[in-house]
Protein backbone atom coordinates (compact mmCIF):
# COMPACT_ATOMS: atom_id res chain seq x y z
CA UNK A 1 0.00 0.00 0.00
CA UNK A 2 1.26 3.51 -0.84
CA UNK A 3 0.93 5.77 2.20
CA UNK A 4 1.49 9.47 2.73
CA UNK A 5 2.48 9.97 6.37
CA UNK A 6 1.98 13.60 7.35
CA UNK A 7 4.42 14.08 10.21
CA UNK A 8 3.08 16.53 12.79
CA UNK A 9 6.46 16.38 14.55
CA UNK A 10 5.51 13.17 16.31
CA UNK A 11 7.86 11.89 18.96
CA UNK A 12 6.82 8.38 17.85
CA UNK A 13 8.06 8.45 14.26
CA UNK A 14 10.16 5.29 14.76
CA UNK A 15 7.13 3.41 16.11
CA UNK A 16 5.06 4.60 13.12
CA UNK A 17 7.74 3.44 10.68
CA UNK A 18 7.93 0.04 12.40
CA UNK A 19 4.13 -0.29 12.34
CA UNK A 20 4.07 0.50 8.62
CA UNK A 21 6.90 -1.86 7.61
CA UNK A 22 6.15 -3.53 4.29
CA UNK A 23 4.25 -0.53 2.95
CA UNK A 24 5.56 2.16 0.61
CA UNK A 25 5.58 5.15 2.99
CA UNK A 26 6.43 8.71 2.02
CA UNK A 27 6.89 11.05 4.99
CA UNK A 28 6.00 14.69 4.55
CA UNK A 29 6.62 17.00 7.52
CA UNK A 30 3.72 19.37 8.06
CA UNK A 31 4.07 23.13 8.04
CA UNK A 32 1.61 25.83 6.97
CA UNK A 33 1.47 26.22 3.20
CA UNK A 34 2.67 22.67 2.48
CA UNK A 35 1.38 21.03 -0.70
CA UNK A 36 0.26 17.58 0.31
CA UNK A 37 1.66 14.94 -2.09
CA UNK A 38 -1.21 12.45 -1.88
CA UNK A 39 -2.21 12.00 -5.51
CA UNK A 40 -0.58 8.59 -6.09
CA UNK A 41 -1.20 7.33 -2.54
CA UNK A 42 -3.77 4.81 -1.30
CA UNK A 43 -3.96 6.24 2.22
CA UNK A 44 -3.02 9.36 4.20
CA UNK A 45 -2.01 9.13 7.86
CA UNK A 46 -1.92 12.27 10.01
CA UNK A 47 0.53 11.60 12.85
CA UNK A 48 0.52 12.70 16.44
CA UNK A 49 2.54 15.69 17.64
CA UNK A 50 4.63 16.22 20.73
CA UNK A 51 7.91 17.11 19.10
CA UNK A 52 8.76 20.58 17.84
CA UNK A 53 5.40 21.29 16.21
CA UNK A 54 2.66 23.53 17.52
CA UNK A 55 -0.56 22.50 19.27
CA UNK A 56 -4.09 22.50 17.88
CA UNK A 57 -4.98 26.02 19.08
CA UNK A 58 -1.61 27.66 18.32
CA UNK A 59 -1.34 30.43 15.75
CA UNK A 60 1.75 30.79 13.58
CA UNK A 61 0.79 34.31 12.63
CA UNK A 62 -1.97 36.59 13.85
CA UNK A 63 -5.37 35.05 13.10
CA UNK A 64 -4.03 31.95 11.30
CA UNK A 65 -3.86 28.61 13.07
CA UNK A 66 -0.75 26.47 12.59
CA UNK A 67 -2.91 23.47 11.55
CA UNK A 68 -5.42 25.45 9.46
CA UNK A 69 -4.09 24.20 6.10
CA UNK A 70 -4.17 20.62 7.40
CA UNK A 71 -7.80 21.07 8.51
CA UNK A 72 -8.72 22.31 5.02
CA UNK A 73 -6.88 19.32 3.53
CA UNK A 74 -8.92 16.94 5.71
CA UNK A 75 -12.14 18.43 4.38
CA UNK A 76 -11.15 18.07 0.72
CA UNK A 77 -8.77 15.09 0.44
CA UNK A 78 -10.32 12.36 -1.73
CA UNK A 79 -8.16 9.59 -0.18
CA UNK A 80 -8.83 7.50 2.95
CA UNK A 81 -7.41 9.17 6.08
CA UNK A 82 -6.28 7.84 9.45
CA UNK A 83 -5.66 10.42 12.18
CA UNK A 84 -3.59 9.70 15.28
CA UNK A 85 -3.60 11.99 18.36
CA UNK A 86 -2.81 15.39 16.76
CA UNK A 87 -4.26 14.00 13.53
CA UNK A 88 -7.41 13.09 15.49
CA UNK A 89 -7.58 16.63 16.89
CA UNK A 90 -7.10 18.14 13.41
CA UNK A 91 -9.96 16.03 12.01
CA UNK A 92 -12.26 16.79 14.94
CA UNK A 93 -11.50 20.52 14.77
CA UNK A 94 -11.99 20.56 10.98
CA UNK A 95 -15.51 19.21 11.53
CA UNK A 96 -16.34 21.69 14.30
CA UNK A 97 -15.64 19.78 17.52
CA UNK A 98 -14.52 21.65 20.62
CA UNK A 99 -11.10 20.74 21.92
CA UNK A 100 -10.10 21.57 25.46
CA UNK A 101 -6.84 21.49 27.35
CA UNK A 102 -6.65 18.91 30.13
CA UNK A 103 -5.46 19.79 33.64
CA UNK A 104 -2.47 17.51 33.14
CA UNK A 105 -0.80 15.52 30.38
CA UNK A 106 -2.10 11.97 29.99
CA UNK A 107 0.77 9.58 29.26
CA UNK A 108 0.66 5.81 29.49
CA UNK A 109 -1.85 3.04 28.99
CA UNK A 110 -5.52 3.85 29.65
CA UNK A 111 -8.80 1.97 29.53
CA UNK A 112 -10.86 2.78 26.45
CA UNK A 113 -14.47 1.63 26.00
CA UNK A 114 -15.80 1.09 22.50
CA UNK A 115 -19.51 1.64 21.92
CA UNK A 116 -21.57 -0.69 19.69
CA UNK A 117 -20.28 0.84 16.45
CA UNK A 118 -16.69 0.79 17.75
CA UNK A 119 -16.98 -2.81 18.93
CA UNK A 120 -18.15 -3.79 15.46
CA UNK A 121 -15.15 -2.08 13.84
CA UNK A 122 -12.47 -2.97 16.42
CA UNK A 123 -13.76 -6.42 17.34
CA UNK A 124 -13.56 -5.62 21.06
CA UNK A 125 -15.43 -3.48 23.56
CA UNK A 126 -12.63 -3.01 26.12
CA UNK A 127 -9.33 -1.66 24.87
CA UNK A 128 -6.12 -0.77 26.66
CA UNK A 129 -4.28 1.85 24.61
CA UNK A 130 -1.23 4.09 24.95
CA UNK A 131 -1.93 7.82 25.19
CA UNK A 132 0.29 10.88 25.25
CA UNK A 133 -1.69 14.11 25.00
CA UNK A 134 -2.79 17.24 26.84
CA UNK A 135 -5.87 18.04 24.74
CA UNK A 136 -9.25 16.36 24.75
CA UNK A 137 -12.42 16.23 22.69
CA UNK A 138 -15.14 16.03 25.38
CA UNK A 139 -17.90 15.23 22.88
CA UNK A 140 -18.63 15.20 19.17
CA UNK A 141 -21.41 17.45 17.99
CA UNK A 142 -20.80 17.04 14.26
CA UNK A 143 -23.34 15.53 11.90
CA UNK A 144 -20.41 14.02 9.93
CA UNK A 145 -18.47 12.24 12.68
CA UNK A 146 -19.50 9.22 14.71
CA UNK A 147 -17.98 8.39 18.10
CA UNK A 148 -16.54 4.86 18.32
CA UNK A 149 -14.88 4.87 21.74
CA UNK A 150 -14.35 6.98 24.87
CA UNK A 151 -12.24 7.07 28.02
CA UNK A 152 -12.30 9.09 31.22
CA UNK A 153 -10.71 12.03 29.34
CA UNK A 154 -13.17 12.15 26.43
CA UNK A 155 -13.68 10.82 22.94
CA UNK A 156 -10.97 8.35 21.90
CA UNK A 157 -11.99 7.20 18.42
CA UNK A 158 -14.20 8.52 15.65
CA UNK A 159 -15.08 7.74 12.07
CA UNK A 160 -16.59 9.84 9.35
CA UNK A 161 -20.13 8.76 8.51
CA UNK A 162 -19.75 8.91 4.72
CA UNK A 163 -16.03 9.13 3.95
CA UNK A 164 -13.21 6.60 4.55
CA UNK A 165 -11.79 8.38 7.60
CA UNK A 166 -11.06 7.08 11.08
CA UNK A 167 -9.07 8.66 13.90
CA UNK A 168 -7.89 7.86 17.41
CA UNK A 169 -6.80 10.11 20.26
CA UNK A 170 -4.61 7.23 21.44
CA UNK A 171 -1.46 5.95 19.71
CA UNK A 172 -2.08 2.53 18.09
CA UNK A 173 1.51 2.59 16.78
CA UNK A 174 2.71 2.30 20.42
CA UNK A 175 0.92 -0.98 21.05
CA UNK A 176 -2.07 -1.92 23.07
CA UNK A 177 -5.19 -3.89 22.27
CA UNK A 178 -5.65 -2.14 18.93
CA UNK A 179 -2.63 -1.92 16.63
CA UNK A 180 -2.15 0.52 13.75
CA UNK A 181 -2.26 -2.44 11.32
CA UNK A 182 -5.85 -3.08 12.52
CA UNK A 183 -6.88 0.31 11.08
CA UNK A 184 -5.18 -0.04 7.68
Amino acid sequence: MKILLVNNYTEYLNSLNESLAGHDVQIQTYKPGVRFRYQDKDLVILSGGGGEGLEIHDEFKRGKLWHEDQMKFVLTCPKPIIGICMGFEVICRAYGANIKKLDKIVKGFVEVKANEAGTEIFGKKNLKQFESHEWSVPKINSFCLEVLAESSTGVEAIKHKTRPMIATQFHPEKGGTLKLADLL
